[in-house]
C-alpha cells in the first residue's frame, strides 16, 4: 500500500472513531484548535494530532509513530493527511508545525529536548514532495519515493 493511501486510511479511521466517540482525545496544550490522541497499536507509541474545523470535522491530521527510542535518539515516522475539501489551504503545514510544537512541549516533561522525524513520500506524490521539502534537513531516495528527515530541537 502506498504512503499516501496509508495516510488517507489513517485519516478516515481517526475521523470515524472521533465521530462515534470511540476515542478519548484531549485539547492541545499550546493550540486550542488541535486535538491530541495517544495510543499504542501493536506496542508502538503513536501520537495523533488533529487540526479541527467545526464540530468534529478534522481539517488535517498528523500522526507520529515512535520508531526508535534510545536515550539519546528518539526517532518518529510522521504521516500528514488533509481532508480533500481543505487541501491547498495551508492546513498540512499548520498541522505539522502545531503537532511538532505540541510534541516537543509534551516530551520536554520527560526531559526529551530533541527528536528526529521522517516523512516518507511516494515518487508520484508531487504535492507531498513540495510540502516535505519545506521542512527537511536531509532527503534520501528510497525504492518507492523519498524520505525526508528533520531534527527537532
Amino acid at each position: 500500500m502506498s504512503e499516501q493511501n496509508t495516510a488517507e486510511l489513517t485519516f478516515s479511521a481517526f475521523q470515524k472513531a472521533l465521530n462515534t466517540n470511540r476515542i478519548d482525545v484531549a485539547k492541545g496544550e499550546l493550540n486550542s484548535d488541535m486535538l491530541v490522541y495517544l495510543d499504542q497499536p501493536e506496542g508502538e507509541t503513536r501520537y495523533t494530532y488533529a487540526l479541527m474545523a467545526s464540530g468534529t470535522r478534522v481539517k488535517a491530521l498528523c500522526v507520529a509513530t515512535v520508531k526508535e527510542s534510545a536515550v539519546d535518539n528518539l526517532s518518529l515516522e510522521v504521516e500528514v493527511a488533509t481532508f480533500h475539501k481543505f487541501r491547498q489551504q495551508g492546513h498540512a503545514t499548520a498541522v505539522l508545525e502545531k503537532a511538532l510544537a505540541e510534541l516537543k512541549n509534551g516530551l520536554s516533561r520527560n526531559s526529551i529536548d530533541s527528536f528526529s522525524i521522517t516523512l516518507n513520500v511516494d515518487s508520484d506524490n508531487v504535492a507531498g514532495h513540495a510540502f516535505c521539502k519545506k521542512f527537511a534537513d536531509e532527503v534520501k531516495d528510497t525504492d518507492t519515493g523519498k524520505s525526508y528527515f528533520k531534527k527537532v530541537s
